[in-house]
């Protein structure tokens, strides 16, 4: 087995020495998917005008004659987390990119990790839960314009409403905000998709180069005044959509680099630390993905000890989907419950279940058939699809179903 932490070998040893699975990305998937339910509980279950934890610092900081607005001492560790899924995303992503053989073949691979489970979400959110709590008659629900544009979350189009339900919650009528992420990814993929098509792919530092010079317009953007990421205290608390695409081009590039790029103990805890500094306030959070790519990766790549986390599923995209239109569930039927650490256990173990049932009936089905749908696909799609460098032209497609259910980590 290999050893637990990487030693200060290069992305690409560290990846033959793990042999291809390293169970630090299964343990971050669950932990990172844990930490947004777990961000988000105060706010759902007490209200959208209170503090996701109570402070423990001043609000301002005085230098000189000038107060500078401080943000609280948990604030960098809150915005760390859903930047760290994207780098995550990336590097994994990368790497499922250089197993396709076509550009179809690759976006491919993309859908079906990402929309069957959506789709069931998505349906249950609008078929049963929907019905069940509505404050509408049944009739009025089902032809509310809310209710026909909800199907449009299963091709990524995010709507975040259901008409009538969770009226009196205390973040009213939310059904699913945590789905914002999904955008983001969609234009991740989207640009990889057209360095593909441009035929980018032959040229390796291509995503490098095009990672730097993303970095270059948004820095030079924000020293000219032009745009700036938001203020830790202004907006909605989000992280800005660039800042992730950001942090998934650098997860890419750090892939792409794997035989320059050492993983070593003393850089991964310097990220930890330029991660937590740049994050302070929110505006050097562009500069921040550098550090938590690399953070993340090092992490991904350790080898922890196995356990029934990572043998018995993936259940971190499960978790994602169904946390929250459960937190409001609890919520909406436990209207006297304030204690949001019970109502954020109450809706993990809820969760848990989903994502389980998620996995076993509908996630690891499709992967375990991806590589006929793949194959099909690019047979019927090879005119119009591109062939990438690294890979022979498609196969035809097996007289035979591969039966083979992927392990957690074989997400591409």
């Amino acid at each position: 087995m290999a050893s637990a932490l990487p030693k200060g070998e290069r992305i690409s040893a560290r990846m033959e020495f793990v042999e291809g699975h390293s169970t630090g990305f299964d343990y971050l998937r669950i932990f990172l998917s844990t930490a947004v339910l777990f961000i988000h509980s105060k706010t759902f279950t007490l209200g959208a005008d209170v503090q996701t934890f109570k402070s423990l610092a001043d609000s301002t900081v005085r230098i000189g004659a000038v107060s500078v607005a401080q943000p609280p001492v948990y604030q960098p560790i809150i915005w760390a987390v859903v930047p760290a899924f994207f780098a995550l995303s990336g590097f994994l992503v990368a790497g499922s990119l250089h197993r396709s053989k076509t550009t179809a073949g690759f976006l491919l691979l993309r859908a079906l990790r990402i929309f069957p489970a959506l789709c069931v979400e998505s349906l249950l959110a609008m078929l049963v839960l929907g019905p069940l709590v509505t404050s509408l008659p049944l009739a009025a629900y089902f032809s509310d314009p809310l209710f026909q544009a909800y199907p449009l979350n299963i091709i990524g189009d995010i709507q975040y409403y259901l008409p009538g339900v969770f009226l009196n919650n205390p973040v009213p009528r939310v059904v699913n905000l945590q789905l914002w992420t999904i955008p983001a990814e969609m234009y991740c993929y989207a640009i990889l998709a057209t360095v593909l098509v441009l035929q980018l792919a032959h040229f390796r530092l291509a995503v490098p180069i095009i990672t730097v010079a993303t970095f270059a317009c948004l820095l030079g953007m924000q020293a000219l005044g032009i745009h700036a990421p938001a203020d830790w205290s202004a907006g909605d608390g989000r992280v800005q959509i660039e800042t992730l695409v950001l942090a998934f081009l650098t997860g890419v590039s750090m892939f792409e680099l794997k035989d320059k790029v050492p993983l070593r103990a003393d850089l991964f805890a310097l990220s930890v630390v330029l991660s937590y500094v740049l994050l302070w306030g929110g505006a050097l959070q562009y500069l921040a993905m550098i550090p938590i790519a690399y953070a993340t990766i090092f992490v991904g790549l350790s080898n922890f000890q196995e356990t029934f986390v990572n043998r018995t599923g993936d259940y971190s995209y499960g978790v994602y989907l169904y946390g929250l239109p459960i937190q409001q569930l609890l919520v909406y039927l436990f209207p006297g419950n304030k204690n949001w650490l019970l109502s954020f256990v109450m809706a993990y173990a809820l969760s848990m279940v989903f994502a389980a049932l998620s996995w076993h009936l509908v996630e690891s089905k499709v992967l375990a058939r991806k590589r006929v749908i793949v194959a099909a696909a690019e047979n019927f799609l090879r005119p119009i699809s591109f062939r990438l460098p690294w890979g022979p032209a498609a196969k035809p497609v097996p007289t035979a179903p591969i039966a083979m259910v992927p392990k957690p980590a074989d997400l591409g």
